[in-house]
């Protein structure tokens, strides 16, 4: 296996909501499976990062149509304001454009657009950070809970006249009365005119007004949001990991107004830190052969066992005990076993 030095630096960025990463375990546990994560403390976006875990969980680049339950165990009410604003809307055709529009309050994995011909109108789904062998479990998992969702405004007769191309070539049977056509060069719901343009059988002019105004108000803030831009160089682009006054000196604000912006979305310097020098470890010891002196040395500690300590603290067990399990879990894997 060639070892790669670190992960894409798309892979620090706040990228899905925590609340799905709950439903995730949930789905774990209901399997039998098991996953190696600790969910955060507050509702956040999660960087790719800390999704790992569950992807490996799931064996989702081996078994890419377990995206097919965790897209159907995805509740309504997981997608927040942005829920409300696709079921509330007064046409297919509107539910469409607001869950283009407001998806990336809760799922910044994939980039949404949603395109008006006098033909149809088409919601496109397209990587926005690489994704690797996890694309099509991605893909899967996001398409099923959208096309849930515009089936139960639609209704399954109207379902059933849309279309909807796979960019993955694997044939199996997915859970939605639309067409669906493999192998395309995008995933994309083609929507006829006619249908886009019918009432959604849950409109309500007053929800979709309140609901949007909370979408909007909510990407402004996380789009402003001082821990994920914390997260987001953490290391920075020379594999450095910058200290409280260095931070605050990139971000042009003085040390006192970044842990006061910090303080503000409950979080600390501190926490961010340890946050992303936990997921930067766990993924070395379970992507690479590097000894945990080097990967001491990347994190940023004066030695191996200061480094062994912070990670027991982090994670309860040691990452010599870490690595170890994850090659047993591998071998087991590989083996069929």
């Amino acid at each position: 296996m060639t070892e790669k030095i670190a992960p894409p630096p798309a892979w620090r960025q706040g990228v899905l909501h925590s609340n799905y990463a709950r439903i995730a375990v949930g789905l774990v546990n209901r399997l039998g499976l098991h996953v190696e994560a600790a969910l955060p403390e507050t509702a956040r976006m999660l960087p790719f990062l800390d999704l790992l875990p569950y992807l490996e969980a799931f064996e989702a680049a081996r078994n890419p149509m377990r995206g097919i339950a965790l897209g159907l165990s995805i509740p309504a009410s997981a997608h927040g304001a942005m829920g409300y604003a696709a079921v509330s809307s007064a046409t297919i055709g509107q539910a469409l454009a607001a869950i283009a529009e407001f998806t990336p309050m809760r799922n910044r994995i994939l980039d949404y657009a949603c395109q008006v011909t006098a033909k149809e109108t088409v919601l496109t789904f397209t990587p926005r950070i690489p994704l690797y062998g996890y694309r099509e479990f991605v893909e899967i998992a996001t398409v099923i809970t959208v096309c849930k969702t515009v089936q139960s405004l639609a209704g399954d007769d109207a379902a059933q006249r849309m279309q909807f191309d796979a960019s993955w070539s694997d044939t199996a049977e997915l859970p939605m009365p639309m067409q669906v056509r493999h192998g395309r060069p995008v995933s994309a719901l083609r929507v006829p005119a006619d249908i886009a343009l019918l009432p959604t059988l849950t409109a309500d002019a007053k929800l979709y007004a309140s609901a949007s105004r909370s979408c909007e108000e909510e990407l402004t803030i996380l789009n402003g949001s001082v821990a994920a831009r914390l997260r987001a160089i953490m290391p920075n682009a020379d594999q450095t990991w910058p200290s409280l006054t260095e931070a605050a000196q990139q971000f042009s604000m003085s040390p006192r107004t970044l842990i006061r912006k910090l303080q503000q979305e409950e979080m600390s310097y501190q926490s961010v830190l340890d946050e992303a020098k936990s997921e930067m470890a766990c993924w070395y010891l379970r992507n690479t052969a590097i000894p945990l002196s080097g990967i001491a040395e990347r994190l940023g500690f004066v030695d191996d066992s200061n480094f062994s300590r912070s990670f027991k603290r982090w994670r309860g067990i040691t990452p010599l005990k870490y690595r170890m399990a994850r090659q047993v879990r591998n071998e087991t894997t590989d083996t069929g076993s």
